[in-house]
């Protein structure tokens, strides 16, 4: 066990070197950088544009640059912003946080949701699974404009500017963070809601035919015990491997939706470095995205073995 955990471990440092290597070619290799930009500005002296450069980073070299940056992550402030002048972890930390805040409500709405659907049966099983394959033939950004079309005709939207909800807030303040919040938690609830209840579903069918759900039956229990109680455990393992992809895509399944709805996460942060070719905010941003479904996965794999003792088995 200790062994394949190293390794795991190891592969998953390569993966992110890799990632971070990857994205930071790509955007070196592409034509033009942040200076470009800059020197469009009508008010800016060449004199100033070659002191913001020589401030920014001298070196020319993409390895030097990427060396540069991998000792700042090292250190945890993943370089120094050239659009913002200020370190990389600062803009990260609120931004982060707001889009964990929204992908994990529409994760947990569309997991509750598709909990309560799939426990249904006959006549209105069939319309879930009719309702489900309506929301597979729809793609979500188009799911989310439509969404946003009926709010502005229904008058719907929150207030702007959207802002964090302290916990000293006052009732109004929770009111309208809670509004601001709910219509993009939608779109990420109905987005990923088909994929939970076909693997809900699916599992739930498959498990009905074990020999312990069927002795629940033959016994007459009620069918909320033999659910929560057989069903699930025994669906179980394939909805933890989704669940674990599910919060390994926290960072960046929402990131249409928060460009849409103006959500203050990464998503509009992320937008914004890239067109002013920031390179170190976007690079720092996908190593974020990469290390939490590293992480995802690798927690998915937990509890699969916590749960399996099939798993625990074949690891002694």
């Amino acid at each position: 066990m200790i062994s394949s955990l190293a390794t795991r471990l190891a592969h998953s440092l390569v993966s992110l070197l890799a990632v971070s290597l990857l994205c930071f070619a790509l955007l070196r290799a592409a034509p033009g950088d942040y200076f470009t930009t800059l020197r469009l500005e009508p008010g800016l002296s060449p004199q100033t544009l070659r002191s913001i450069q020589q401030q920014a980073d001298p070196r020319s070299s993409i390895v030097q640059r990427y060396v540069l940056w991998c000792a700042s992550a090292l250190h945890g402030d993943f370089g120094q912003s050239l659009a913002y002048h200020m370190p990389v972890r600062a803009l990260l930390a609120e931004r982060i946080a707001n889009t964990l805040l929204l992908s994990g409500a529409g994760l947990c709405g569309a997991w509750l949701l598709g909990l309560l659907l799939s426990t249904l049966r006959g006549r209105p099983a069939a319309l879930v699974r009719l309702f489900a394959s309506l929301l597979w033939s729809i793609p979500d950004p188009v799911l989310a404009f439509l969404l946003l079309w009926t709010a502005l005709r229904l008058h719907a939207l929150a207030p702007l500017p959207i802002g964090t909800a302290s916990p000293t807030a006052s009732w109004t303040q929770w009111s309208d963070f809670v509004r601001q919040l709910a219509l993009p938690a939608l779109a990420m609830a109905l987005g990923y809601l088909p994929l939970v209840l076909r693997h809900l579903q699916g599992g739930f069918d498959a498990a009905q035919h074990a020999p312990a759900v069927e002795a629940a039956h033959m016994h007459g229990l009620p069918q909320r015990v033999v659910l929560f109680r057989y069903i699930l455990p025994e669906a179980a393992n394939p909805l933890i491997s989704l669940f674990g992809l599910g919060i390994g895509s926290l960072l960046s399944a929402s990131l249409f939706v928060e460009v849409l709805f103006g959500w203050p996460g990464l998503g509009q942060l992320l937008l914004n470095a890239i067109l002013m070719r920031d390179t170190n905010v976007v690079v720092a941003g996908v190593f974020c995205s990469a290390l939490l479904l590293i992480l995802g996965n690798l927690l998915a794999d937990l509890l699969l073995w916590l749960h399996d003792p099939r798993l625990r088995e074949a690891a002694s």
